[in-house]
């Protein structure tokens, strides 16, 4: 039983209307937030500003939840314009992309959403001063988001959170364009995690960074998850008998490439032909075209479809209808300790996993819990074994047989909102 409903000022960059991986971890704290305690007001772009949308999830926002949805001047929100105009296929160009996020991460510090900073902080301070908030949170990335929730703490002098879905993305994930964008970069992360009542990662790798960099920061870990209420939607849902489906959902790009899955699939094939008209796979989500490229180039689209993403309630059904689930890891060593949050999502739907992923936190946790078999994401004669031994089961039909495919409470989204509710009373409760 809470005492007294507290009031949290969340600035979110990605928010419905919008879809895509970043949408998932606020929108869960919005939902579950009110069962311990916190209301929330959202600042976000209006939903056009991103080029992945699915407006069914708006229906998932509590109707207690205030969202202020403003205008933005960032480089997504011009080309989500432009890309609006044409056919609106969730496929770009990796070369073009390429070209852009260089372009971009020159001219634009920390991200192309820095044109978001005015509306969104007019909006945060016009919201502050007509209603009695205890706190506010900002997520990342885009790092944009923690400048606004920097200038609206300055401003108020509101308790801040702060929450790194993932790593300062043009200082530990990207090459800065030069030494100098690295100092620019490094003293924006270190004036975040220095002022910040306390900053949130969502791993241990993470939190061990941050931790030696900025000793007198509070580093608190708050994982991501899988929204219980949605698995248990489409438990009923299974799998056709045959053929057997793999099925990837989520996007493939920034080096998360589903080409060395494609040439070990083909290398399979090659060595088991009998089993080519007995295996398919779908890759549903935004993705650059270099995948489809490779899927023509191996002889291989009679197998392997691609589409668009689709509303969550329906990814969530095809999921469940797939024998394994398919989790990509980006080909690019800074990645290595951090946990895609589809992964979470995976586990909750309790179908065995194909995890390409390297030593790690996503791939412990796919092999602590049993939940499927692992590779690396470029090792393409590990991964064609891994598909061999995985249709093996299949085959002989004890493939779920072979895992553990049980809940896991502790990774439900319900939980991880209990946990920022107990920071937030903390760090609200520090301000008197």
């Amino acid at each position: 039983m809470v005492d007294a409903v507290k009031h949290l000022l969340m600035i979110v960059p990605f928010f419905p209307p919008m879809g895509g991986g970043g949408v998932y971890r606020p929108l869960s704290f919005v939902r579950y937030l009110p069962d311990h305690g916190w209301r929330t007001t959202v600042i976000a772009p209006r939903g056009e500003a991103f080029w992945i949308r699915d407006p069914s999830l708006a229906a998932k926002i509590p109707a207690e939840c205030r969202v202020i949805r403003t205008a933005t001047l960032s480089g997504q929100g011009v080309l989500s314009a432009a890309r609006s105009k044409g056919a609106g296929a969730q496929s770009r160009s990796s070369r073009g992309f390429a070209l852009g996020r260089r372009a971009g991460a020159a001219l634009l510090v920390p991200d192309t959403y820095l044109g978001w900073f005015p509306f969104a902080l007019r909006a945060a301070l016009r919201e502050a001063r007509t209603g009695a908030f205890d706190a506010v949170y900002s997520t990342s990335p885009p790092e944009t988001s923690h400048l606004v929730g920097d200038a609206v703490r300055a401003r108020t002098r509101l308790p801040w959170v702060a929450d790194f879905r993932d790593p300062w993305m043009n200082l530990r994930l990207h090459d800065p364009p030069s030494a100098l964008h690295a100092r620019m970069h490094r003293t924006l992360e270190a004036r975040v995690c220095k002022r910040a009542s306390a900053v949130i990662v969502t791993t241990r790798w993470h939190e061990l960074v941050l931790k030696e960099a900025y000793p007198r920061a509070r580093i608190e870990r708050v994982s991501n998850g899988y929204d219980g209420d949605d698995a248990r939607s489409v438990i009923s849902f299974a799998p056709a008998l045959r053929p057997m489906r793999f099925v990837h959902a989520g996007m493939l790009t920034q080096k998360r490439s589903a080409v060395p899955f494609l040439e070990a699939l083909a290398a399979f094939f090659a060595r088991r032909p009998e089993a080519r008209a007995d295996v398919e796979v779908e890759f549903v989500g935004a993705r650059e075209d270099d995948n489809e490229r490779a899927a023509a180039r191996l002889s291989l689209t009679d197998r392997v479809t691609f589409r668009s993403s689709v509303a969550h309630d329906e990814a969530l059904r095809v999921q469940r209808q797939a024998h394994v689930l398919l989790l990509i890891k980006h080909i690019d060593s800074r990645y290595d300790g951090l946990v895609p949050g589809k992964l979470y999502e995976y586990i909750g739907l309790a179908r065995p996993v194909l995890a390409l992923a390297p030593p790690g936190e996503a791939r412990s946790l796919v092999e602590s819990l049993r939940r499927g078999e692992t590779a690396g994401p470029d090792d393409v004669a590990d991964i064609a074994r891994k598909i061999e031994h995985m249709y093996a089961h299949f085959r002989d039909g004890i493939l779920d047989r072979s895992y553990h495919l049980d809940p896991v409470p502790d990774l439900q989204r319900s939980r991880q909102a209990g946990e920022l509710a107990r920071l937030l009373d903390r760090i609200a409760a520090q301000r008197w």
